[in-house]
């Protein structure tokens, strides 16, 4: 299983330069998960990136009916608040308490480098290809 964040997602519905190798990464990597909050950050990532149009935002439904969204539960937001580091992002510490409360968890999927280094440092798996 591997836990995807919005900066992954947006990369599977918007061709970017890391796209085609995270496409190959996921190729044989079916269990895919992320929290319920994508749904919103992913969307208001292309709205920030004015790829708003109906085709892009049917792609960015298709890619996420691939993923399961999980909750965001007490347990979730009081794992979020304690978090290290302290410049942790509020939304990245519930995106990393999502992943910490995964059994088998095989790598946490992220193009943000204060994620990835606070996955790392809290002994998570982490995957950004290039």
């Amino acid at each position: 299983m591997v836990y995807l964040d919005s900066c992954a997602i947006v990369k599977l519905v918007v061709p970017e330069l890391e796209s085609q190798a995270l496409r190959r990464y996921l190729a044989v990597r079916y269990d895919r998960v992320a929290s319920g909050l994508v749904r919103v950050e992913v969307f208001r990532a292309l709205r920030r990136a004015h790829a708003s149009e109906p085709a892009t935002w049917h792609r960015a439904e298709q890619v996420l009916e691939g993923i399961a969204l999980l909750a965001i539960d007490e347990p979730v937001l009081r794992a979020a608040a304690h978090l290290q580091p302290e410049r942790l992002r509020s939304l990245d510490a519930v995106h990393l308490a999502t992943a910490l409360s995964l059994e088998g968890l095989e790598a946490v999927v992220t193009y943000d480098q204060r994620l990835l280094d606070a996955a790392a440092g809290a002994g998570l798996a982490v995957a950004a290809p290039q």
